[in-house]
């Protein structure tokens, strides 16, 4: 489970870059960036408070880079 949050993000990640720098999806290239924008400040904001709480708790520096990466990508699938 751990390692699928990962996956997920890779594949977001491909998807948005794929959308971006394919000129055939000009009209999925703003979404693409929008989202990699988005990523990049949520990122920081919401997944390194969440990394530090759960190094606090005391799970490995994985889970909680799991987790937080997970806190992420559940705002962004809720949000967009």
């Amino acid at each position: 489970m751990r390692q699928g949050i990962f996956w997920f993000a890779l594949l977001a990640n491909s998807v948005a870059m794929f959308a971006v720098f394919n000129p055939w999806f000009e009209d999925w290239s703003t979404s693409g960036t929008m989202f990699l924008v988005v990523e990049a400040i949520f990122l920081p904001l919401i997944g390194v408070p969440v990394f530090i709480h759960h190094l606090r708790k005391g799970l490995s520096p994985r889970e909680s880079l799991a987790a937080s990466l997970r806190s992420v990508m559940d705002f962004l699938a809720g949000w967009v």
